[in-house]
């Protein structure tokens, strides 16, 4: 079934240049069928956040962590093939509340695109706060690697990335923390969205909600 998917792939990227405007499209929609056709029953891509941090620092609060996950081969084939791969993690602080819903007090997004340059062989990782398809790559910063793992080692690690303002942090309250990370199948296009959907090994996933505590 993979070869399916890569022969596939391959006749994607063939195609003239110059009927580009008129069969994008149809490309498009012959890699989301060749998904879609291979999507049997797998188990879901397992992901673990590891060495999770949570630090206040003067004004703000920053979190530090690791995502742990293996890039399925049939991901690994798309970006290969030129395939553009979006990553998010969201973080929302909640206030518990008794007499009401929980309230939010704070929100943070951290957008990752990974690309593969056939031309340099070398893999481009950017960084933004809100999704690519909102803001392009202006808010973004990229790096580029010489290697897969170095790329994926980029997306994975977090840094001292800021998810709140220290004055949102009340440690005498009841707060939680919801830390979630995905594939962000929504930034793909569209025809691609219809094929990944019903693929299990497009499906990563994270989600934790846990007491607010800062790390000592």
């Amino acid at each position: 079934m993979t070869a399916f998917i890569t022969h596939c792939l391959k006749s994607f990227l063939r195609l003239e240049p110059f009927f580009w405007s008129g069969i994008k499209r149809g490309r498009l929609c012959c890699v989301a069928l060749c998904l879609s056709v291979a999507g049997i029953a797998q188990a879901d891509t397992a992901v673990d956040l590891q060495a999770l941090k949570l630090e206040r620092q003067d004004t703000a609060l920053y979190m530090s962590g690791i995502w742990r996950f293996d890039l399925p081969p049939a991901l690994e084939d798309a970006l290969l093939k030129g395939i553009t791969l979006y990553f998010v993690t969201e973080v929302d602080i909640n206030q518990e509340r008794w007499y009401f819903y929980n309230q939010r007090v704070a929100h943070a997004e951290r957008h990752v695109r990974l690309f593969y340059q056939p031309l340099t062989r070398r893999w481009r990782v950017n960084i933004s706060p809100q999704p690519f398809s909102l803001g392009g790559l202006g808010m973004s910063l990229g790096q580029s690697y010489d290697s897969a793992d170095e790329a994926l080692n980029a997306v994975s690690r977090i840094v001292q990335w800021r998810i709140a303002n220290a004055t949102d942090v009340n440690l005498d309250a009841k707060q939680t923390i919801s830390i979630n990370f995905k594939l962000d199948l929504k930034q793909l296009p569209r025809p691609l969205q219809i094929g990944a959907a019903g693929h299990s090994d497009w499906n990563i996933g994270f989600s934790k909600t846990q007491r607010l505590e800062l790390t000592p």
